[in-house]
């Protein structure tokens, strides 16, 4: 098993004026205990990922500028923890389609650098925390960890200063309170973060999983009017539990502060309520051939014909190709074993009434 050597803080691939830019939103709140990881972070950004950021903006931002996304992309959204890495995993394997690799997503300033994936392999652990997935450096991830080393204007965030979860979540999942040029510095940094991955795609068709774009529906139909949209669901009591063990080990990788489990627990039940309301409404939006809603179980229970219901219904071209390595993938993961969660029953009947009353 591959062991990191330097600790894993996705800030290390911001660029210095970003992450200082974070530190003065909020207000230098880092606590005593997380003081080495912020120097640490601080000393990777200023010296390693900004002089090199500037070297490759100096040689590419011109080509970046200049891409044209020919090929209108495919979002996979849903709630955090309903099976979108599976598919988003599944899916890459068509050689047909472009993505973010957690290289690329880690260190977006630096991608097109020669030897930049060592830098990001020393701070790389084997396995994903919340899960145990796989991580490799040319394995898809999601564009948010990029929007967040590039701007403050990303909720993933909220991992490192999680004393502001909720404020991250209402302003760059549900675009809540933004100003007119708050949302015209998303538009422009997402834009460019999509120029750059397309043009390090070679043009493909993109790929895009992302759970926090559930809630920027009309802002990605403003970019792209006939994108394709996958959506997954699951049962909530499932999600509840699991997004809980995601924010928690993920707070106690990234975090520069402290927070107590309730918290958490409250801001877990207020995002999922919201993030589905807005969901259910915004989906309206999107034209009936380019959505398509599957189950997190029929994902797993039959990922390959889920796979090919997705190609057929979209009209999604090559799956016929790609088959053969679908079948590759599939048959490779199944000794994984997912986490079965231990039933409180009083809790979960709390849960299952909570869940029940809401308007979703």
């Amino acid at each position: 098993m591959r062991q990191k050597i330097f600790p894993t803080q996705p800030l290390s691939g911001s660029n210095i004026g970003n992450y200082w830019n974070l530190l003065v939103e909020n207000d230098f709140k880092v606590d005593v205990k997380y003081i080495p990881r912020m120097l640490y972070t601080s000393f990777a950004s200023l010296f390693l990922t900004s002089p090199l950021g500037k070297i490759e903006s100096l040689f590419k931002q011109k080509e970046i500028n200049q891409t044209d996304i020919a090929k209108e992309p495919i979002f996979i959204i849903g709630h955090w923890r309903s099976g979108t890495t599976f598919l988003h995993y599944l899916m890459s394997k068509d050689e047909h389609l472009g993505y973010f690799s957690n290289a690329q997503s880690l260190c977006p300033g630096i991608m097109f650098i020669p030897a930049y994936k060592q830098f990001i392999q020393l701070h790389l652990p084997s396995k994903r925390p919340m899960d145990d997935v796989d991580i490799e450096l040319d394995l898809p991830q999601e564009e948010e960890f990029a929007l967040g080393n590039t701007s403050t204007q990303s909720c993933y965030h909220w991992w490192v200063f999680p004393q502001k979860m909720k404020s991250y979540f209402d302003k760059y999942v549900l675009f809540q309170n933004l100003t007119k040029s708050e949302q015209g510095k998303f538009k422009c940094t997402y834009t460019q973060l999509i120029k750059k991955i397309s043009l390090a795609n070679a043009g493909k068709r993109l790929l895009i999983k992302n759970p926090a774009n559930t809630g920027r529906i009309p802002f990605l139909l403003e970019l792209f009017p006939n994108a394709k949209f996958i959506y997954l669901h699951r049962n909530p009591v499932d999600v509840y539990h699991s997004t809980i063990k995601l924010h928690s080990r993920l707070i106690e990788h990234f975090t520069f502060q402290k927070i107590d489990k309730k918290t958490i627990e409250q801001n877990t039940l207020y995002f999922y309520q919201t993030l589905m309301e807005k969901y259910q409404k915004d989906k309206t939006l999107i034209p009936s051939k380019n959505l398509l809603e599957i189950s997190y179980q029929d994902l797993i229970q039959n990922p390959l014909s889920t796979v090919q219901n997705i190609y057929d219904s979209l009209d999604i071209p090559h799956f016929q190709q790609a088959q053969p390595v679908f079948q590759a993938f599939i048959k490779a993961q199944q000794t994984y074993q997912a986490e079965v969660y231990k039933p409180n029953y009083e809790k979960e009947n709390e849960l299952k009434q909570i869940f029940a009353s809401m308007n979703i």
